[in-house]
């Protein structure tokens, strides 16, 4: 556990330590069995290296047609920038947890793998979102996925 604190504090150091870039982002999901949602999300994002960055957030997912309770994702974020000519690719990362606000016993893991390219400020990606629902409803679902988001 000690082991634990020592990586967040180190962690969090290096963050403080380098430029915080605040994200935003709009990420519509459509799953296989005709479930259509919006994610909204934000949070930040520090290099601790020229082409790594990494970060946390935490957002609102619901229907398109608000039947339901909305989940709350929280996620960190490990990200690498590059750059081949004029193109700004990047590899994101996150993985973290969705609190069901509906069922309160049971909720999410996310793991969400992204590729995309940077344009200036703005940025768009295509990922694989994978739920793997805690025990109660021990069944995992995944979706491709995409995101448009801009860094302030």
């Amino acid at each position: 556990m000690k082991k634990f604190f020592l990586s967040l504090v180190l962690g969090i150091s290096a963050l403080c330590a380098s430029a915080v870039e605040p994200f935003i982002e709009f990420q519509p999901i459509q799953a296989g069995d005709d479930w259509t949602a919006f994610n909204f999300q934000g949070g930040f994002t520090a290099k601790v290296h020229p082409n790594i960055a990494l970060g946390a957030g935490f957002g609102i997912t619901e229907r398109w047609n608000f039947d339901s309770a909305p989940l709350i994702p929280l996620f960190a974020r490990l990200q690498f920038e590059g750059r081949i000519r004029s193109l700004y690719p990047f590899f994101s990362f996150d993985v973290g947890y969705e609190i069901n606000t509906e069922h309160t016993d049971c909720g999410a893991v996310l793991v969400n793998p992204m590729v995309g390219l940077k344009f200036n400020r703005w940025y768009f990606g295509i990922g694989y979102l994978g739920h793997c629902w805690t025990p109660k409803h021990a069944d995992s679902t995944s979706c491709f996925n995409m995101k448009i988001g801009y860094n302030f």
